[in-house]
């Protein structure tokens, strides 16, 4: 009697036939392209033979869903600039930091931002009732506290969630800036891992503001703690001072970001390399104080002035703007974040 046990794994003609479909269903795409999305197809098929359970099988074909569904809604509006309002679903409409909130989003929708909210009441009401139409509302589906407010265009911006990990993806990936304002648990959690992300280089280096009324007294302690605690016992370092900053007022916090992006473009990691699109070249001068300014982004290699690198072939949009190449470790984003201000304050 043969021990040999039987298994749902397909043979290789069916894999062969599998690989067929994948190639006519992406073959418009390129070949970079194409092995992503076989890679999709084959790790959905090895996961029906894992035997995962109906459970596992229905969170996964929930969370893929959820994926594409909130890649279409973004899509339209991929070149218009966003920023992600955080803060506490219980503050009611007739009160300062209320009023706060939804002027931040007004103002900030005139210098042609959107705005992201989380959907339900409190600030994220405020944040979508002065976005008017140029708000998105990413919801969570919960029994209590939250459902979506009155003040989203529940047709093209608004999407509702059912896992937290997903919608956090969304709230942090779209955001070309993040402006915090005085919240509970659910503030402070989405605070810390934006400056756990930042501090870790996990996402794309964004400016953060905390926002509140003068003499509110919430982010100002809560700075106090951090630098004179935690930092003060070596919990974080000296350079993650620069990750964010504390307003009182909106106009002052909007400059604030619309200084991070007056030179700054982007950036992008190539091997061990750091890829930084500026929109004007810096001069050797400026180069030369870089270098002698960070020397914990330098112990590798200088900074030095490049163009596009042979691996950013796939982003022609960006092949023109200057670069600046750091060989970087990695390991200090608060400095690479100083840096960034170092590149806007240039005269050039």
């Amino acid at each position: 009697m043969s021990n040999h046990k039987k298994t749902n794994e397909p043979t290789n003609r069916e894999w062969q036939d599998l690989e067929k479909q994948i190639h006519a269903l992406s073959s418009d795409h390129s070949p970079a392209r194409r092995k992503i999305i076989a890679d999709i197809f084959r790790s959905a098929v090895k996961l029906t033979q894992s035997s995962p359970g109906t459970l596992n099988l229905k969170i996964s074909s929930s969370v893929l869903k959820e994926l594409r569904h909130s890649f279409d809604k973004f899509a339209p509006y991929k070149h218009i600039p966003k920023i992600t309002i955080f803060g506490s679903a219980r503050v009611p409409s007739d009160k300062p930091l209320y009023r706060l909130a939804k002027d931040f989003a007004s103002e900030a929708v005139k210098r042609n931002y959107m705005i992201i909210t989380g959907g339900g009441p409190g600030i994220m009401a405020a944040g979508n009732e002065g976005a008017e139409k140029y708000g998105f509302g990413l919801n969570i589906r919960l029994p209590v506290e939250q459902s979506a407010n009155q003040f989203i265009d529940a047709e093209k911006l608004l999407i509702n969630y059912k896992y937290f990990f997903t919608r956090k993806l969304f709230l942090v990936k779209e955001a070309a800036a993040f402006a915090f304002f005085p919240g509970g648990f659910g503030t402070f959690d989405e605070a810390f891992e934006v400056l756990t992300l930042l501090q870790t280089g996990k996402t794309n280096m964004i400016p953060v503001v905390f926002i509140e009324p003068k003499g509110f007294g919430f982010w100002g302690p809560l700075v106090k703690f951090m630098e004179g605690v935690m930092l003060k016992k070596g919990f974080i370092s000296k350079s993650d001072k620069a990750l964010y900053q504390v307003f009182n007022n909106v106009e002052d916090a909007l400059d604030y970001v619309a200084h991070f992006y007056r030179n700054y473009h982007s950036m992008r990691f190539v091997g061990d390399h750091l890829s930084i699109r500026i929109k004007k070249e810096l001069t050797v001068k400026h180069l030369k104080e870089a270098n002698r300014l960070f020397p914990t982004l330098t112990h590798l290699g200088k900074i030095q002035a490049g163009t596009a690198l042979p691996e950013e072939e796939n982003e022609p949009e960006l092949k023109d703007l200057p670069r600046l190449l750091v060989p970087f470790d990695r390991k200090d984003f608060g400095s690479l974040r100083s840096l960034i201000d170092f590149i806007n304050d240039c005269k050039v």
